[in-house]
């Protein structure tokens, strides 16, 4: 017989399969729950997959059990893939991305992370992007490696958003790496109109930027499209103010 909770987390309405999750949680036996939770992760509802969250982070505070299910949830072979299943296959992306999100927060993130974080930049949901950039500058400061990563993800990531939060994201990395300046300086040319915004703004924040970023800011203060000009000007005076470019001192 399946428990009560396990199947209000089936149920059609999303408050009660939100508030089954905050029922598992509070529950002494959730532990055995967490299966239920991990699916409850790729919840279509926003409200729900977050629920399950922290539910699961609740749990894992008084087992030991929650982290091994997470870790293997982020190896489940991709659901839909076989029947072509649009929502199982998203559903699937979602689970994977929040439950290595979640590991995050309960050990240090470690490589086998990646596949999981970097799909999570081109996530719907604009706080799992912003959470996953996040997490893979924590992992770039203790792995070297994930700087590369980030520059082939602004240079040639499928997704637009992807390559957004990664141009983001090389900001806060490696402010003073020449090779994230060049991969800044040609997402200004991406086709993506909010690709094309993120790099001008994250080339603000570089330290010592060569005198290519200063020009090509400049170049763009003139821009037809205003947002850009704007963001270039802003760029280029916030350069200006911390004294310029390392050839110019």
């Amino acid at each position: 017989m399946s428990h009560p909770l396990l199947a209000a987390l089936r149920s059609d309405d999303p408050a009660a399969r939100a508030a089954a999750c905050r029922a598992i949680a509070d529950d002494p036996a959730g532990a055995l729950l967490v299966e239920g939770l991990v699916d409850g992760l790729g919840d279509r509802e926003r409200t729900v997959a977050r629920a399950a969250g922290e539910a699961l982070l609740a749990l894992a505070r008084r087992s030991d059990g929650v982290a091994p299910l997470l870790r293997a949830g982020l190896r489940i072979a991709q659901p839909g893939a076989a029947t072509g299943d649009p929502v199982a296959r998203r559903a699937g992306r979602a689970r994977r991305i929040r439950a290595a999100l979640l590991l995050a927060r309960l050990e240090p993130p470690g490589p086998g992370l990646l596949p999981a974080l970097v799909d999570g930049l081109g996530a719907r949901d604009g706080d799992v992007r912003w959470a996953a950039a996040r997490v893979l500058v924590d992992m770039g400061r203790l792995h070297p490696e994930i700087v590369g990563v980030l520059i082939g993800l602004v240079r040639s990531a499928g997704d637009p958003s992807a390559r957004r939060m990664a141009s983001f994201a090389l900001r806060e990395l490696a402010p003073d790496l020449p090779q994230a300046a060049a991969a800044l300086l040609s997402a200004t040319e991406d086709e993506d109109r909010d690709v094309r915004h993120a790099a001008v703004t994250a080339l603000a924040g570089l330290l010592d930027p060569p005198a290519t970023v200063v020009a090509r800011l400049a170049e763009l203060c003139g821009d037809p499209d205003e947002t850009l000009a704007r963001l270039a000007s802003l760029a280029h005076a916030r350069i200006e103010a911390a004294g310029g470019t390392e050839a110019e001192r």
